[in-house]
C-alpha cells in the first residue's frame, strides 16, 4: 500500500476551501450593523429586529457581511452585519 503525502496549506487557503472566503476581517464600513446594533437604533428587541431583517433579506433590500471579531479570551469568531438599500 502506497503512504499519501500530507500537503501543508496556510490558514487562508483552508479558509477558501471551506467557503470562507467572502468574510472579511478588516474594519466594519458605516451603515454595517449587528442585529443587536439595529434593535438598539430601532428601539425594539433583538428578536424583532432578526425578523426584519429577514424579511428585508427575502426582499433583497439588505446586505450581509460577516466580520472577524476577537472574542474575550483571545479567539476570534464571524459575526453577521447587515446594512440596508433603500
Amino acid at each position: 500500500m502506497a503512504k499519501s503525502k500530507s500537503k501543508l496549506i496556510t490558514l487562508d487557503e483552508l479558509e477558501k476551501a471551506l467557503g470562507y472566503a467572502n468574510r472579511d476581517s478588516g474594519t466594519i464600513p458605516d451603515g454595517f450593523k449587528t442585529s443587536k446594533e439595529w434593535a438598539r437604533e430601532w428601539d425594539c428587541s433583538v428578536r424583532t429586529a432578526q425578523m426584519r431583517i429577514s424579511d428585508a433579506q427575502e426582499l433583497g433590500i439588505v446586505k450581509l457581511r460577516k466580520f472577524r471579531r476577537k472574542s474575550i479570551d483571545g479567539g476570534n469568531y464571524y459575526t453577521a452585519h447587515y446594512s440596508f438599500d433603500p
